[in-house]
Parts: C-alpha cells; structure tokens; sequence
C-alpha cells in the first residue's frame, strides 16, 4: 500500500469569520508566511517515515486551503523534496484555462523530472462563484476541457481547436510533461457515472467525499466492470482511497480529541455559511440535476475517518483496504480546529506505528 499525504496548506490563524468565501482583510502576511512554513513542517514529517507521495489540491477564497493554484505548490514541493511522487489532486477544470493548466503541468513534471501525478477534478459547487462558472456547464465544459487538455500532449503538430466552450487557432504545449504519453491520470469517483468516466480514459480512480467505506467499495466495483468492458484491467495502485486519519495513544484519546476539534467537520469553512445555504443549494440542483449530490451534501461526515490508536488505525485501514481494493491511501491529518502541534503529533505516530505495520500486512 502507498501512503498519500493530503496537506490543505491551511491558514493558521485566528478570528476568521467562519464559513465561505474568507473576508481578505481577515489575512495577515506575517500569519501567512508561518501557515506556509507548518504546511512544509507536516510535509517533512511524511518525507522521514517514507510516504510515497505529497497531496495538494486546488480550492478558492478560503482559509482552509492555501493553494489556489496547486501546481505552484507543487512545483515548490518537487524541488525540496526529491524522492516522492507530487500529486496535483486536482484542477478544477470548469475554472481555469486548460491550455495553460498543460503547460503548468509540462512544466511542473519537468521540473520534478517526471514525477507529477495529476487529478483533474470538477470542483464543488460553491467555487463555481470564483470566476463565474455557470454550474449546469460544468460537466460538459469538464469533459471538453479535459479531452483539449490530453490532445494538447499528444498531438506532435500545432492544432487548432473548435468546440462549444473552448476555441483556439494555435495550439502547442511546450514544454511537454517529460512522462510519456502522459504523467499518471486521475479523475474523481463520487458516482458511478464518474467511476465509469474514468475507466473508459484509462485513468485512476479517486475516491473522496463519501460517506464510509462500503459506498467506495461500490464504485470501485463499478470501475473495475466498466475498465474490464472497456478491455483493461487496473490494479489496486490505480485506485487512490481518501481518508481522514487521527492516531493517539489510545483509542479513547482518539476519540476524544476527534469530537473536541470537530474532525468529523471535513470540509469546514469552505462551505457557506447557513444564511448561504439556500443559494448554495440552488448551486448544487444546477450541478446535479433535480435529485441533488447524489451521495450527501459537502459537510460533516462526508469522508471516511479512522481514529484511534497505532493499532486500530491500521486494523481499520487493513479492512477498508480489502473490502475496497484500494492501493494509495490518501491520508488527511489536519483539521479546521485542530492544532498544528496535535496534527504533527499524530502524523509522527502514524509514520512510526501505522505505517509499517499496514505495509508488512
């Protein structure tokens, strides 16, 4: 099993107005530069027990990710840190140019030579307001902007390109990723249609933002029947498993610290406030259609959560392992509230205890 670090970068300090967007003037550079300095510290820790890869991701406006644009951060990772995988997971491709998110990525796993790994995501429904994305677009204009993006590192000769949300009269990526045909491709899970989606592009399935284990072990069934139809058949390492982790020295610690700093809270404030609801409902009917998200709205319990001590955290990781078939577990231990000193405490007793012991199984 490879183990994933997912590190949001998140902002460090206090008296931000819960809840999405952040208010800029709540920032504070000094605070800043220190958020950035403990995001490398976790960093560091997952390098000196062997983590396999480091996780950033790309979110907006908020104090709970730092990292608007990911492959910045990753860029920054690859060259402190020079024998792990660095995971862009993801792009959220309805925001951005997706002729400029090839050349970032070119850039990027040149700079790493050759090892990027790349998600390109949809994105959840509040970021839609970002840069003015219409949400009921974001599937097709997702689709088309992915199919853009991989033609871009394929075609040997400039192209052109007219379709219904992108045209462009020239288009020639340099510099090319230095991976051939491509760096490792992986599209989220969260539904069968996506499962099914990412099987038909050869590509790695992400499960995250799920509601428990047994829901993951579905569409990744789903996944593996629409690759096999579709004459391939991916091995646990193409399947990535997202999950938040706390580790103390006893269970009831676990526990305990878990409910004191609200981890169950996943996504925190970066969902809007509840006088916000309403309209981000709205969002989410356009994204998803009349039946809304399918599995749950964002919000708490939306991920799967291991606490507990060294040794339940890693019988509990085994049994998710077999019962969803997963060979990279991508592995959250931060929280809104939860101290840095806590997270760093955790993640050490992980590297030390868990993570041999689930590598030996």
């Amino acid at each position: 099993m490879k183990a994933s670090l997912f590190n949001p970068m998140k902002y460090q300090g206090k008296g931000v107005p819960y809840g999405w967007p952040s208010p800029p003037g709540s920032w504070d550079a000094q605070v800043g530069i220190e958020s950035m300095e403990r995001a490398f510290e976790l960093f560091d820790v997952a390098v000196e027990h062997g983590f396999d890869w480091l996780t950033v991701a790309e979110h907006h406006y908020s104090q709970a990710q730092l990292a608007p644009n990911p492959v910045v951060a990753a860029a920054a990772i690859s060259q402190r840190y020079r024998d792990v995988k660095v995971a862009v997971l993801g792009i959220v491709l309805p925001l951005v140019n997706p002729i400029r998110a090839a050349e970032e990525i070119g850039m990027l796993d040149t700079l790493s030579g050759g090892r990027a790994i790349v998600g390109f995501f949809r994105g959840i429904p509040n970021e839609f307001l970002t840069y003015g994305t219409n949400p009921s677009d974001s599937r097709a204009m997702y689709e088309e902007a992915l199919e853009l993006l991989l033609t871009s590192w394929s075609e040997p000769q400039p192209f052109g390109w007219e379709g219904r949300f992108y045209r462009y009269r020239t288009v020639a990526v340099w510099p090319r990723p230095i991976q051939v045909p491509r760096p490792p491709l992986l599209l989220a899970g969260t539904s069968p249609d996506s499962a099914k989606f990412a099987a038909k592009k050869h590509a790695m399935l992400g499960l995250s933002f799920l509601n428990s284990a047994e829901e993951a072990a579905e569409l990744a069934a789903t996944y593996r029947e629409e690759a096999a139809a579709a004459g391939w058949a991916p091995t646990k390492d193409d399947i990535l498993f997202r999950a938040r982790i706390y580790v103390a020295e006893t269970d009831e610690l676990a526990e305990s610290e878990a409910r004191e700093y609200d981890l169950g809270n996943v996504l925190g404030p970066l969902v809007p406030p509840p006088e916000k609801q309403a309209a981000n409902q709205k969002i989410l009917g356009a994204v998803f259609g009349p039946s809304g998200f399918r599995h749950h709205p964002p919000g708490p319990g939306a991920m799967p959560e291991y606490y507990g001590s060294p040794e339940t955290v890693a019988r509990q990781l085994r049994e998710a392992g077999e019962r969803i078939g997963y060979g990279v577990a991508d592995l959250i231990f931060t929280g809104d509230k939860l101290p840095h000193e806590k997270a760093m405490r955790s993640l050490e007793l992980f590297g030390t205890e868990v993570l041999p012991a689930i590598r030996s199984a």
